[in-house]
């Protein structure tokens, strides 16, 4: 497995950033991948001494990247809807996206690689990160019934997220897609298999059972919408998790 880490954003940020992170692989053209989970994230490629930044926003698939020898990833991970004013752009365009940071902010996009050329750890990373961005004042409504959906692990319908927001469910919907990068219910699908697939990693023994726990209907619904959005059955996925040296899975 590759070697990740994740520390936490000061409190001056914490309502935006959900974490650093960072990520090495631990053999040459390891293949890692990497699953939807509602959130926008910043991320830095860094080999030779060069930092290549990019934005990337909200999945609905997972991908395959290929990390490369004697290379590191840092990343800033915000949490889902809150990249809406420090990205600079609606995010809507940014969904299944890898948009690289110097087309998206120019000049300032260049600075923020430079300055985290200059840092070499991930403490050191994420404090030139905090130096460049100023927190929200104030939380949108669609920030707010994004945090609800967090706080409920993607059980919720969008018209109990339109009234928590106070909109209509059509204002709801457009703000929602610009603000976080997909509508209301992908974006409860999307947190809901984050939460699945963070409690299966040990492996439960009874999948009928651990499949209503998430709020799926049956253990066939949670296949199907794990395998979507993963690529691998939920089985497969843990297989992972248990065999120190899995397959490629490319």
């Amino acid at each position: 497995m590759p070697d990740y880490r994740e520390i936490a954003p000061s409190s001056r940020l914490a309502k935006q950033i959900e974490c650093f992170w960072s990520l090495r692989p631990s053999q040459p053209g390891q293949a890692h991948r990497v699953l939807p989970d509602g959130c926008t994230d910043l991320i830095f490629w860094v080999t030779g001494g060069r930092t290549r930044g990019s934005a990337v926003g909200a999945m609905t698939r997972s991908i395959i990247t290929r990390l490369a020898p004697n290379a590191e990833i840092f990343g800033v991970r915000f949490h889902p809807g809150m990249s809406h004013v420090l990205m600079r752009v609606p995010v809507s365009i940014l969904t299944d996206e890898i948009v690289d940071l110097e087309s998206l902010w120019g000049q300032d996009g260049r600075a923020m690689e430079q300055r985290l050329a200059d840092a070499v750890s991930l403490e050191e990373r994420a404090a030139s990160i905090e130096a460049m961005l100023d927190p929200q004042p104030v939380e949108t409504p669609v920030q707010r019934a994004a945090l609800w959906i967090v706080a409920n692990r993607g059980d919720a319908s969008a018209d109990e997220l339109a009234r928590h927001a106070g909109l209509s469910a059509r204002q709801f919907r457009r703000l929602c897609i610009e603000q976080t990068g997909v509508g209301p219910k992908m974006l409860c699908r999307v947190l809901r298999f984050r939460n699945a697939a963070t409690q299966i990693e040990a492996g439960p023994t009874n999948w009928a059972d651990f499949a209503l726990a998430p709020g799926y209907y049956d253990q066939a619904h949670f296949i199907n919408e794990f395998r979507e959005f993963s690529g691998v059955t939920p089985a497969e996925y843990v297989s992972v998790f248990s065999n120190p040296s899995p397959p490629d899975p490319a």
